[in-house]
């Protein structure tokens, strides 16, 4: 609809005489809203849904698995950094990961609070607010004068969700979404966090029990999040697969961490655990990405659809009278001289 009415727009403009007031004005590509930037963006396969959480809007990406039982549901958050380049972000890897049957759902994370500014002491806003230096004195008047901004009145009629709040909100909506879309024989469910978003994804999937499984790709830790890795992924029930590049540029603790993640699997005997260096070098993300998606597909085909594994306690006993392979059971002797 969009690409028909913009041309359609610009066609009425070209008819417009000097002197008609009442003609429709021109839009520029530049004045199009968030939505239809995104719409211009996005293959016909692909839908995108408007949310609204506490008169905040965001946007999820789905795009169908091309198959008719989908291999698996997917939600993708990006990394919480990126901005507006969450959506290129998620789409280089649903577009291939939908092309192979796969239902994919890219979900816009929250903006990050902004690091809080240092507060002053009591005495410097004494000797500002009195216009005199710090070794001046404060007269009583000053120190009981009463401040507050506009702005703060504002902060205070209208709270801001916090950032944890929106993050576990949007996931939950996201998830909700996804299974709406998904195949009733479709079992396979898990959610993919990139970067900072490993974190949130983490805790999502540990509520979940077995239910999900968790993806990450470059994980690193979320200033916001209110745990970290090393607390979440001892508490994940389901199967846990951890990407991640070396060197990684801008994150210089990405070695380290990896080991630190590797050692807490052998501390605690995570048997659904799987790490793996993604072979190459990162070069930041781009449009098309086809070394990692397929090294993706593979890995999580390879782990997600492999049979449960069975516990020792439950596992049958070995017959008693088991012969080596390739070894006949003897045939019991008869006749003359047998025993």
């Amino acid at each position: 609809m969009l690409g028909t009415l913009i041309p359609f727009a610009f066609a009425q403009g070209q008819t417009e005489t000097p002197g008609d007031d009442t003609a429709p004005a021109r839009h520029s590509a530049g004045s199009l809203d968030d939505a239809e930037l995104l719409l211009l963006q996005l293959e016909a396969n692909a839908e995108l849904i408007s949310l609204e959480l506490e008169e905040t809007a965001f946007f999820l990406i789905f795009r169908p698995g091309v198959a008719p039982v989908p291999v698996g549901n997917l939600v993708i958050m990006p990394d919480t950094g990126v901005g507006a380049g969450w959506a290129e972000q998620g789409t280089a890897i649903s577009r291939y990961l939908s092309a192979h049957g796969w239902n994919t759902l890219i979900l816009q994370p929250p903006s990050p609070p902004n690091p809080a500014l240092p507060k002053r002491t009591l005495p410097s806003m004494r000797a500002i607010r009195a216009g005199t230096t710090p070794d001046t004195p404060p007269t009583p008047q000053t120190e009981t004068e009463p401040t507050q901004s506009g702005s703060e009145d504002t902060a205070e009629a209208t709270p801001e969700m916090p950032f944890a709040d929106q993050v576990r909100q949007r996931l939950s909506l996201a998830r909700t979404e996804l299974q709406q879309r998904s195949h009733e024989d479709t079992e396979i469910n898990a959610i993919l966090g990139i970067g900072s978003s490993a974190p949130w994804a983490a805790a999502l999937a540990a509520e979940l029990g077995d239910e999900w499984d968790l993806v990450m790709i470059n994980p690193r830790p979320s200033e916001a999040s209110e745990a970290n890795l090393i607390e979440l992924l001892p508490r994940i029930k389901g199967r846990i697969i951890d990407l991640y590049y070396l060197p990684l540029p801008g994150y210089p603790e990405a070695a380290p961490d990896a080991q630190l993640r590797r050692q807490l699997v052998i501390r605690t005997e995570m048997l659904d655990y799987h790490q793996s260096r993604l072979p190459g070098v990162f070069r930041g993300w781009q449009h098309e990405m086809p070394q990692l998606v397929r090294q993706l597909r593979g890995i999580m085909e390879r782990i997600l659809l492999a049979e449960p594994k069975v516990p020792e306690s439950k596992q049958l006993p070995a017959p008693e009278n088991q012969t080596a392979p390739g070894m006949r059971n003897p045939r019991p002797a008869s006749g003359p001289g047998a025993v």
